[in-house]
């Protein structure tokens, strides 16, 4: 990352406490029924060098905007979700006590929790919570980390991850190209889901780019469906495109229209792209201009780049977790590591749209998390309150404990494939 200056998105003169306390991530951070924790990190810092990373290359561009902070919290605003000590907000994680540490173990599909008897034993008909705990106890976690992730599950090691003065690494592709025409709009193909890619696409469009979305007619984007205002606040203002995977036919026309992209967004692994046939070199040969934005859990490059993660795993394999009064660890906000990486990948995808293209963007979880990490806090300051609502007192400065916020509703997705007539037609 360049050396930006880091603009605030709250009062700049604040410690680090209170500033975490009027974010709305505090509080999601902290047990059920106590509580509000503060966290080790001054992670609004990070925030704020990440927002003026986009900022300042979007100005550069000619397009300039402001990105709203309330994003960090928006999907527990929207959907409801609140704090829950060792579990995530969604619920789908928990962190669980090994022999040497903590674990923080996410199984949000069924083919993830059929996967536990396999890893740690039990019967299928178990509750794979009580498997993982029980299995957990009396094993390493470097055993568990290896053997979990051979079965294609998100777990990490609590604060084991790298932290990282780069939230993102961008790699030379190709020679890049002539991009000063600065009249036409840049064009984005987004095939990411969930939240961090998608995110990443919606900041480009804020900063003028055209952004259109694409789908697999198998297996749409899941939060369409579970989390309709959150997808909204994602993929308003995206043109939508259902594409068949599996059909030869629509794989030349996915082909063509990267040819076509100034910028390319994926969250799936390599080995995806290479099962379609659209391996990062072959489409930069065709197109060496291109910014290729590729958001995966710990990296694209090397072994890593198939690892399975998530934003609650992620965040805390990095370190980017609270702690209760016996120093045992708890969740941090909502999947933080999510809304990092997308403001991590649009500041990358920016610096490189204005170095000509011809960059590989990648942008993990975990360098993202391992970043923010690096932000030590040197003030947890003193939470009080109660029923009536919590305080956090530090420096000589008292804030109340804000809620979860999202950022103001600016219209509808479009509906699942609603343009992928006229946008094949358009780039064909």
């Amino acid at each position: 990352m360049s050396r930006l200056a880091r603009k605030a998105t709250f009062a700049a003169a604040d410690p680090a406490p209170i500033r975490w306390a009027l974010s709305g991530l505090m509080a999601l951070t902290g047990p059920a029924d106590g509580p509000p924790r503060p966290l080790g990190f001054d992670l609004m810092a990070a925030v704020d060098t990440l927002i003026a990373e986009i900022e300042t290359g979007a100005a550069r561009l000619g397009r300039p905007m402001t990105v709203d902070p309330r994003l960090l919290t928006e999907r527990a605003a929207l959907t409801g979700l609140t704090r829950q000590g060792r579990t995530s907000c969604g619920g789908a994680a928990r962190l669980v006590e090994a022999r040497d540490g903590w674990l923080a173990v996410n199984l949000p599909r069924d083919s993830d929790r059929l996967s536990v008897p396999a890893w740690l034993g039990g019967g299928l008909d178990e509750d794979p919570w009580i498997a993982v705990a029980r299995g957990a106890r009396g094993r390493f976690l470097d055993d568990l980390v290896a053997e979990g992730r051979g079965l294609d599950l998100a777990v990490a090691a609590v604060g084991r991850g790298n932290r990282s003065r780069e939230p993102v690494r961008l790699h030379r592709m190709a020679a890049g190209a002539d991009r000063r025409r600065t009249s036409m709009a840049p064009l984005v193909i987004d095939l990411s889901a969930l939240w961090a890619g998608p995110l990443c696409g919606q900041l480009l469009a804020a900063a003028g780019a055209r952004v259109i979305k694409v789908e697999s007619v198998s297996r749409p984007d899941p939060v369409r469906q579970a989390a309709p205002e959150f997808f909204d606040r994602l993929q308003a203002g995206k043109a939508s495109v259902a594409l068949d995977f599996r059909d030869p036919g629509d794989l030349v026309r996915l082909r063509a229209m990267l040819h076509r992209a100034d910028v390319v967004i994926t969250s799936a692994r390599p080995r995806a792209f290479a099962q379609l046939g659209l391996e990062p070199e072959a489409i930069f040969a065709g197109n060496p201009g291109l910014v290729w934005v590729a958001i995966t859990a710990q990296g694209w490059m090397g072994q890593a780049g198939n690892a399975v993660g998530f934003g609650d795993d992620v965040a805390a394999g990095a370190g980017l977790v609270a702690f209760d009064g016996a120093g045992r660890p708890l969740f941090a906000g909502d999947a933080l590591a999510d809304p990092l990486t997308g403001l991590a990948a649009a500041g990358g995808a920016l610096r490189a749209m204005g170095q000509g293209g011809g960059f590989l963007v990648d942008a993990s979880l975990g360098g993202a998390a391992g970043f923010a990490a690096s932000f030590a806090a040197t003030s947890d300051g003193l939470v009080f309150g109660g029923e009536d609502g919590w305080q956090v007192a530090c420096d000589g400065r008292v804030a109340a404990v804000a809620e979860p916020r999202a950022r103001p509703w600016r219209g509808a997705a479009a509906a699942f494939g609603a343009d992928t007539a006229e946008v094949l037609e358009r780039l064909r």
